[in-house]
């Protein structure tokens, strides 16, 4: 049983590829995502510290499984404190990462005299499944106008 404990901050890696998952936007249709002509510093900061906290979460989870395998004890407690660890810093980037979405939402609405269609940048919002807040459903455009992926050529969308 001594060696097995290596399983517990193993599987804090699970957790992290669950948080490199719900990440891609490839992977998971985004609840919503805004398109911005100019991406803000703090999005961009927000966006970073969002990565480096499930990088973190990695490092604490492979760190975790390697000590109780070169060090095996008969207690638990390291090991749960490195799951502990990298649990809470895939909550702490989901919580960013809903920061971020707030921030979106505000430069896509101050955005308003901009041509949308030009813009090249997006931000897809993380659908939040490891954090206990929900992204807010907000529209970036009224709802009289359509939206510039609508006239995108090879873009449709789904009303």
């Amino acid at each position: 049983m001594r060696r097995l404990w290596f399983l517990v901050p193993a599987s804090g890696l699970a957790v992290v590829w669950l948080a490199l998952y719900e990440r891609s936007p490839a992977a998971v249709r985004s609840p919503q995502f805004y398109v911005l002509c100019d991406m803000p510093g703090s999005l961009k900061a927000v966006s970073a510290a969002s990565v480096l906290c499930v990088a973190a979460a990695a490092a604490v989870a492979v760190a975790g499984a390697v000590r109780a395998v070169r060090k095996p004890s008969r207690r638990p407690r390291r090991p749960v404190l490195h799951l502990v660890a990298a649990l809470a810093l895939v909550v702490g980037a989901d919580a960013l990462d809903h920061v971020g979405s707030g921030i979106a939402y505000r430069a896509a609405v101050n955005d308003g005299g901009a041509d949308r269609a030009a813009c090249e940048s997006a931000y897809h919002v993380t659908p939040g499944w490891f954090f206990f807040l929900t992204p807010e459903d907000r529209d970036q455009w009224p709802t009289d106008t359509t939206s510039p992926t609508d006239t995108l050529p090879g873009r449709t969308t789904v009303k």
